[in-house]
């Protein structure tokens, strides 16, 4: 098989990956439930000292297609992704309609300090952490003996 000069063979395995990943979305699509999410944006989820900040790609995407929940330690982030809806597809490659993340932290959150900010595509959800357990030292008070009431003044 003779190759195009102009060709990357890594690329050509990208996109045989993207395209075998688009055949199984859609097979698998046929079986499920409408309602079902139809694609899992990326994300990445990073914790600091006072926070957990979750990052997920949002493109083409505004405040009121997404909403964020707090849940007895499960942070979930739905959203939709609406379709261009004139004409017809001649080639889709971004993926449209609706999803759903949940991540189960293992530390304790404030669901009163969620914060979500939509800039340049990406969604930031910001969860404040609850004050960690901390251990307190137990110091020993000072040996001091005392005699029982009863002894004192007693001689041996």
């Amino acid at each position: 098989m003779m190759r195009n000069a102009w060709t990357d063979p890594i690329e050509d395995f990208f996109e045989l990956r993207e395209r075998l990943y688009r055949l199984l979305d859609e097979s698998f699509a046929q079986d499920s439930d409408d309602n079902a999410p139809s694609f899992t944006p990326p994300v990445d989820i990073v914790a600091t000292d006072e926070a957990v900040v979750i990052l997920i790609e949002t493109p083409g995407m505004s405040r009121e297609d997404v909403s964020v929940e707090v849940d007895d330690g499960v942070v979930t982030i739905r959203g939709k992704r609406p379709g261009n809806g004139d004409g017809q597809y001649l080639l889709r490659e971004r993926p449209m309609g609706e999803f759903s993340r949940s991540f189960s932290m293992a530390w304790e959150l404030d669901p009163q300090s969620v914060a979500a900010k939509l800039e340049d595509g990406v969604l930031r959800v910001t969860v404040q952490q609850r004050e960690r357990r901390r251990s307190i030292s137990v110091s020993a008070a000072e040996d001091t003996q005392e005699l029982p009431a009863e002894a004192e003044g007693e001689q041996a």
